[in-house]
């Protein structure tokens, strides 16, 4: 993913960003991964991740990787598609509220079914996505533009790496015979933290066509 040389972009290909928030909790961070979707093959385009519980830095942060992905001649005109974990409560609306004077070149997915702002991550969602992701690796079908835009490229991009190589299925034995064996997805392990894994894993699942029933609204 990180080494393999990227597909060219095409003029003003479309921009996913998928966000998630994590409420700027102890062992979470607000963070999200931005890529283009090209004949199949997932180009990331950008990545940033910020430790903060105000939601006006998120904010800020998510609206200035925007407009710096824009500055890039191929990149000018490129209508932009936001994916925000809904998990929490209400941080996808209060997203698309803070981000709405950006309409309508950027737009909010919605879940139509549901009636809500935002995907949500139940656990056979987090295992499919996962499965996903692991197939396109494998078919060297994701890959890391050159000029990843992120307030800094080099740490997150190691960030990254790291979370997506820690992320694995973890278990936790039964206390007695009363109780049952659990297991979930997880990169949190000796203090790591796995929200750029969950994002690019989330946009990845969300973007491809059929997944879900879902429309992208606008909303001033």
């Amino acid at each position: 993913m990180f080494a393999q040389d990227p597909p060219h972009p095409p003029l003003h290909e479309q921009i996913f960003i998928c966000v998630d928030p994590a409420g700027g909790g102890p062992q979470s961070d607000f963070s999200f991964v931005s890529f283009q979707r090209i004949k199949g093959q997932i180009l990331v385009v950008g990545f940033d991740t910020i430790s903060t519980k105000e939601p006006s830095r998120q904010y800020a942060l998510l609206e200035e990787h925007i407009h710096a992905l824009r500055k890039n001649l191929y990149r000018s005109a490129s209508k932009v598609t936001v994916y925000v974990e809904r998990n929490l409560g209400f941080e996808a609306e209060h997203a698309r509220h803070a981000l709405a004077h950006l309409q309508p070149s950027v737009a909010f997915y919605e879940d139509a079914k549901a009636g809500r702002v935002g995907v949500l991550t139940t656990d056979a969602v987090k295992h499919a996505s996962m499965e996903m992701l692991n197939i396109m690796l494998r078919e060297r079908r994701v890959s890391v533009c050159r000029h990843c835009h992120s307030r800094d490229v080099r740490a997150v991009r190691v960030r990254l790496r790291d979370q997506l190589e820690v992320f694995s299925w973890q278990f936790k034995q039964a206390a007695s015979t009363f109780q049952k064996d659990r297991s979930a997805l997880s990169g949190k392990i000796g203090g790591m933290k796995d929200d750029l894994c969950i994002a690019l894993m989330l946009g990845v699942y969300f973007t491809s066509v059929g997944v879900v029933e879902s429309r992208i609204v606008h909303h001033g």
